[in-house]
């Protein structure tokens, strides 16, 4: 079992130290994407906050009266969310154009996320914003952006091979290599989502009186 997960472990390392530029440009792109998604809800217009506040408020209210959530239906709609979003990178990045869309895709990721968690903290004030976030936010996309960046950066490197013009059996054998790591990107996607309805939900539903 020790020999299995030092395996995974040295495959996992190494391929991190092979494409530690691309993660790092990845990951960067991905915080740029949160910078723009704080900076759209701070310049957003009266309306469009109070529209966002409204929203948030009714969403935290309705916690408090009810204190249940549909699990069931949030566990569907979640697992398809991120099952989508495991195909469309894997696609992406099969594509001769993929090379842009893959970087759009991680920079929109990073734009949701730091757009919500400004618009919690905008509308909770920042402890409460940060405590929503958190339970909200943050501990199944510790799952989901590590597998998000895995898989981008393996749709990177086919889309480098498909452009640089390689024979068509490295071409297969990098196509091969990229459905391999986007299904396992895929199967923690699922697991995030799991988190999601089972952690993050029920942490949220603890907190939600205090809020």
């Amino acid at each position: 079992m020790k020999k299995r997960e030092n395996v995974w472990k040295e495959i996992i390392l190494n391929n991190i130290i092979i494409n530690k530029r691309k993660y790092i440009l990845l990951l960067l792109i991905f915080i740029i994407g949160i910078v723009l998604g704080v900076f759209f809800i701070n310049n957003s217009d009266d309306t469009q906050k109070k529209e966002i506040n409204d929203y948030i408020t009714n969403f935290i209210t309705t916690l408090k009266e009810n204190n249940s959530i549909d699990k069931n239906e949030l566990l569907k709609a979640s697992l398809k969310r991120n099952i989508i979003m495991g195909i469309t990178l894997w696609f992406i990045g099969t594509t001769i154009i993929g090379l842009p869309l893959v970087y759009f895709f991680v920079l929109y990721k990073g734009l949701c996320i730091g757009y919500t968690m400004s618009s919690a903290i905008l509308t909770l004030s920042t402890g409460k914003g940060i405590i929503f976030c958190i339970s909200s936010i943050l501990i199944h996309n510790i799952i989901i952006i590590p597998a998000l960046l895995l898989i981008a950066v393996s749709g990177t490197n086919l889309c480098q091979a498909i452009i640089k013009n390689r024979t068509k059996e490295n071409i297969k054998l990098e196509i091969i290599k990229h459905s391999i790591i986007s299904f396992i990107g895929i199967i923690f996607f699922m697991l995030s989502s799991l988190v999601e309805v089972y952690i993050s939900t029920n942490f949220l539903m603890l907190i939600a009186k205090y809020i």
